[in-house]
C-alpha cells in the first residue's frame, strides 16, 4: 500500500505516493497507537544532485490517548515528518536503515526499485508521538478512590485533605529552614 516506485524517479524526476491508511490497519499494531479515523501518509522522492535520492515523508492523523491526570480518552492531532537520504545498492533486500561511517549520518538503503515504506513510517510516527496528553489544562485528575474529580468537583477538598494527611512529609511542614 505504501510502496514507492523509484524506477519512476528516473523516468519523471520524482516518485510519490499518498494514501489514507485505516486506523485499524495492521501497520499500526506494532506502534501501539490508537487512531480516530484514517491516517494520511505522503511520500515523495527526488534526486539530491549528488547522486543520492532524498525521500520526504509526512504522517498525520487524530490520535486517541488517555489523559495523564484523569485517564479519560483525549483525541489530539498528531503529525510526524522526516527527510532522509537514500542510496541504491542492488540486492534482494528491502529497505533498511544504515549508518554511514564517514559522517555518522543515517541513510536509507534499498536494493529493488519498488520500496515498501510502511514499516519505517509506523516506527517514525511512533517515535514522534507525544508521550502524554491532557483533556484540559485545569484537569483535576483522580481522587485517591479513583473518582474523576472533573465530574465530581465536590469531592476535591476532601480528597486534598486525605492526600495531605497521608503524606509522609506532613510532620516536616512546620520546620523553619530559614533560621540558622
Amino acid at each position: 500500500m505504501l510502496r514507492l516506485d523509484l524506477a519512476k524517479l528516473e523516468r519523471e524526476g520524482y516518485a510519490q505516493v499518498g494514501a489514507q491508511v485505516p486506523a485499524d490497519d495492521p501497520l499500526w499494531h506494532g506502534a501501539e497507537v490508537k487512531f480516530e479515523g484514517p491516517v494520511d501518509v505522503h511520500l515523495r522522492a527526488t534526486h539530491a544532485g549528488t547522486g543520492e535520492i532524498v525521500v520526504r515523508g509526512a504522517v498525520q492523523g487524530m490520535l486517541a490517548q488517555e489523559c495523564r491526570r484523569c485517564l479519560t480518552e483525549v483525541v489530539t492531532a498528531a503529525r510526524a515528518t522526516f527527510v532522509m537520504p537514500m542510496l541504491y545498492l542492488a540486492s534482494e533486500e528491502g529497505l533498511r536503515l544504515d549508518e554511514v561511517s564517514d559522517d555518522d549520518e543515517e541513510r536509507l538503503v534499498f536494493g529493488r526499485p519498488e520500496v515498501d515504506f510502511a514499516p519505517l513510517l509506523a516506527q517514525l510516527f511512533a517515535i514522534e508521538l507525544p508521550l502524554t496528553a491532557l483533556c484540559r489544562e485545569d484537569c483535576k485528575g483522580l481522587s485517591l478512590d479513583g473518582v474523576n474529580l472533573n465530574e465530581h468537583p465536590e469531592l476535591q477538598e476532601a480528597d486534598r485533605a486525605r492526600r495531605d494527611a497521608a503524606s509522609p512529609f506532613e510532620a516536616l511542614k512546620d520546620i523553619d529552614l530559614t533560621s540558622q
